[in-house]
């Protein structure tokens, strides 16, 4: 197949980040950053080089589509640094590739010398593909004996169905599933689905292949849980979600006071079951328990709930976490829990700085635990490089972690580094594409932006994924004023406004029929600062307020006020298109300088 020049740029940009999502309008910029193109060009390069590749528009072996935001390049890729030997490439079709140039300056040529080597590096992208293969059958069960390999990449683990409707099996179905979670986790090769992203699905009136696709993974586990005299019995089956086999399946009986031997078998049974090549440190890490307490497990999966619903229900994951650490005081993730409440609550939070080093002390390898240092550099003390450093180890130490990937998103938009941030954070959505923050955070990124219909469009997504959250409404507001739309971004405020109580919402409607948005925003600011409040909101909100109603010296000494109390968001600031009108001031300037965000 004759592939173009343009074609053949799009790929080599995508063979350079293998499996990272590369947006479409860095893609356009990167490829044609010669000329001013539509968006279409970029779909018809990418159809080429799939055709070269020989995808029918069925398979995605080598490029995978993110729909309305970018592609991946899927594919495994080594870099060759020694001389060439001759390649065998067995049980492979490859299309051939023909590059067809014309006149090109030197530059242009550099790379397309790159390109001439396009064909071998897709012989070698493909030879070296890592697979994880599954085959049928456990010491504990018949296989069916066919014994064809499939790859499977991703896994959500699905907690077992209790067989008894006894709370105390329900909380031990979702711990296993949880503690399998953790250990397989911890193997990079394979991707699973966080304990978030399964949560919602345990009650168990789905059917699992359909919750594998809905969280787009290979592969599902799923099973029953029986707690009977004094013994524990967990049937699973491994079920491949594109053809709906099975894969695997085994059967294990152990004694109750031997629940964690349990969980230890399992895992490992499952690793095997893979086809999984582990180092020794991986095997180890596949009987390491976080915790040797059940109910501590149940109040810890608890709390993480409530933790992951964020804005209105943060708190009430706290007593959780408390008892859980009262229950085994060696418990690193219980700390990390609710450290990170703490460090998203205020700042600076000396509980949370305890919390953390003593999660870390527990447990140096915990990522999640790094994770939060991270955060906690950047939001309590603005530490954007001890924050980068954290952050940076704990991807280190768990490439496949979505906390860390969504917190590094956050730190590269405050940075103003937007399209890397996008790509973290789209990478945290992959690894729990059922997060409604997640969701959201990327909404935000959009806004942050300037891109306010995609900021929206991100926003509903979340809303969709969790009706009861707020902070995609707050995200959706905002863009929706960006807009002009003041209707829309009014219906928004009224949903969030929870601490309006004091004024009768007739009242507020009356006022934005007369005065639009900036007279509630005047209102609101007047009876604030008025004598007949009864609580005061935090500068960053009467920040907000004023800019709304126009009123930029406010708006300013708001921000001062924030800078002196270490507002918790304040640094959004360098960032939030509602700051714009008040962006070039030097007082402005200055508070970014002083929190770091400018030189």
């Amino acid at each position: 197949m004759l592939l173009k020049a343009k074609a053949v740029d799009a790929l080599w940009i995508l063979v350079q980040h293998p499996r990272k999502m590369m947006e479409r309008e860095t893609l356009l910029r990167a490829v044609w950053s010669d000329a001013s193109v539509e968006d279409a060009n970029l779909t018809v390069a990418i159809s080429h080089v799939r055709k070269a590749l020989g995808e029918n528009g069925e398979t995605t072996d080598y490029i995978e589509t993110i729909p309305r935001v970018g592609y991946r390049f899927l594919a495994d890729v080594r870099e060759v640094c020694e001389e060439p030997a001759s390649l065998v490439v067995e049980k492979h079709t490859v299309s051939e590739t023909v590059i067809d140039e014309e006149v090109f300056s030197t530059a242009t040529a550099s790379r397309r010398m790159n390109a001439v080597l396009l064909g071998t590096l897709i012989l070698v992208v493909v030879a070296l593909s890592t697979a994880l293969y599954v085959k049928r059958g456990s010491r504990q069960t018949a296989g069916s004996g066919n014994t064809t390999a499939l790859p499977v990449r991703s896994l959500a683990v699905l907690a077992p169905k209790a067989l008894t409707a006894v709370a105390e099996v329900s909380s031990l179905s979702l711990g296993m599933a949880d503690a399998l979670i953790t250990l397989l986790g911890g193997i990079h090769q394979l991707v699973v689905r966080p304990t978030s992203s399964i949560i919602r699905y345990t009650d168990g009136g789905q059917d699992a292949l359909d919750i594998g696709r809905a969280l787009g993974v290979d592969a599902v586990l799923e099973g029953s849980l029986q707690r009977a005299n004094g013994r524990v019995r967990i049937t699973v089956q491994l079920m491949d979600v594109r053809s709906g086999a099975q894969l695997w399946a085994g059967k294990f009986d152990e004694a109750d006071a031997d629940i964690f031997k349990l969980q230890d078998l399992m895992s490992a049974e499952i690793a095997d079951a893979l086809a999984l090549k582990l180092t020794r440190e991986q095997r180890a890490l596949l009987t390491r328990r976080p915790t040797d307490n059940p109910a501590a497990y149940a109040l810890y999966l608890q709390g993480n709930y409530f933790w992951n619903k964020r804005l209105g229900e943060l708190e009430k994951g706290v007593p959780y976490f408390q008892k859980a650490i009262a229950l085994d005081p060696n418990f690193a993730r219980a700390y990390v829990g609710l450290a990170n409440i703490h460090a998203a609550i205020s700042a600076p939070s000396p509980e949370a700085e305890m919390l953390i080093e003593k999660a870390l002390q527990l447990d140096d390898t915990l990522a999640e635990a790094h994770a939060t240092r991270g955060f906690i550099r950047m939001f309590h003390h603005w530490d954007w490089v001890g924050a980068e450093q954290a952050l940076d180890r704990a991807l280190a130490l768990n490439p496949n972690s979505a906390a860390a990937h969504h917190w590094r998103g956050v730190y590269l938009s405050l940075r103003g580094r937007l399209d890397e941030a996008k790509g973290e954070m789209h990478r945290a959505l992959e690894l729990d594409p059922q997060s409604a923050i997640i969701t959201a955070d990327i909404g935000q990124l959009h806004y942050f932006a300037h891109q306010y219909d995609q900021s929206i469009d991100y926003c509903r997504r979340a809303q969709a994924l969790d009706s009861e959250i707020l902070i995609p409404h707050f995200y959706a507001r905002d863009s929706y004023l960006a807009k002009g739309m003041e209707r829309e971004a009014f219906a928004e405020w009224l949903r969030t406004a929870y601490n309006n109580r004091s004024v009768a919402e007739p009242k507020i409607r009356a006022i934005f029929a007369r005065d639009g948005f900036r007279g509630v925003a005047r209102q609101q600011l007047d009876y604030y600062l008025g004598p007949g409040a009864a609580t005061k909101p935090s500068p960053w909100s009467l920040a907000y307020l004023s800019l709304a109603a126009g009123d930029k010296e406010q708006a300013l000494r708001w921000l001062t006020r924030g800078y002196e109390e270490h507002l918790f968001m304040l640094p959004f600031i360098n960032v939030d298109p509602l700051y714009d009108p008040v962006r070039q001031d030097p007082r402005f300037q200055d508070i970014l300088h002083r929190i770091g965000l400018r030189s």
